[in-house]
C-alpha cells in the first residue's frame, strides 16, 4: 500500500471519528455505533467494513492511536530534550491531559468504556502503548530491568491521573 494510501485512509477514519464522538458523548460506546454511524450520517457500510473491519471495537482502538499521535506531533514541536527526563515526562503527562481535555466529554465515556471486563484486553494494550510511548517521547532508552519499572510505575501514575482528570477540572 502507498504512503498516499494510507494518508487517504488515516484522513477518512479521522473524519468518521469525529462524527462518531458526536454520538459517543451522547450515547457513549455499544456495538450499535457502526449501525447508528450507517444510519445517521450516510457513510456507507463496505467504507466502514474497510476501514474498521472489527467493527466498533477498531474504531475504539482508533481513537485511542489518535490521542499518541496528537500527543507526538505536539512533543516535537517543543525542545523538550533539554530538561531533566523527569521534568520530560511531567511535560508529556499534562500534554496528554490537555489533549484529553479539549474532548473531555468523549474520553471520559471511552475510558469508562475501557474499564468494562469485555474491554480489558483492548484497555491493557492502550496503556501499554501509552505508557511505552510517552518513555519513548521522553528520550528514554533503557533495556535493562528499569525499562518494566519505569513503564509500571508511570502506568500506575497514569491511571490515578485519570480517575482524578474525570472526575475534576483540569484546572484542579
Amino acid at each position: 500500500m502507498k504512503k498516499t494510501d494510507i494518508n487517504i485512509n488515516y484522513n477518512k477514519k479521522l473524519k468518521i471519528l469525529e462524527i462518531t464522538k458526536t454520538i459517543i458523548r451522547t450515547d457513549g460506546w455499544s456495538q450499535n455505533i457502526i449501525k447508528k454511524l450507517i444510519k445517521n450520517k450516510n457513510i456507507s457500510s463496505t467504507e466502514l467494513t474497510l476501514l474498521f473491519p472489527n467493527g466498533y471495537r477498531d474504531l475504539l482502538r482508533f481513537s485511542l492511536k489518535v490521542i499518541n499521535n496528537t500527543l507526538e506531533r505536539n512533543i516535537k514541536k517543543i525542545n523538550i530534550i533539554n530538561f531533566s527526563l523527569t521534568k520530560r515526562i511531567k511535560k508529556i503527562l499534562l500534554m496528554r491531559l490537555e489533549i484529553l481535555n479539549k474532548d473531555k466529554i468523549f474520553y471520559k465515556k471511552t475510558f469508562n468504556h475501557l474499564l468494562l471486563p469485555q474491554n480489558s484486553k483492548i484497555m491493557k494494550i492502550n496503556l501499554y502503548n501509552t505508557i511505552d510511548e510517552m518513555w519513548y517521547l521522553a528520550g528514554d532508552n533503557s533495556t535493562d530491568f528499569s525499562f518494566y519499572t519505569k513503564r509500571l510505575i508511570l502506568g500506575a501514575i497514569y491511571v490515578n491521573a485519570l480517575f482524578i482528570f474525570f472526575n475534576k477540572t483540569y484546572e484542579e
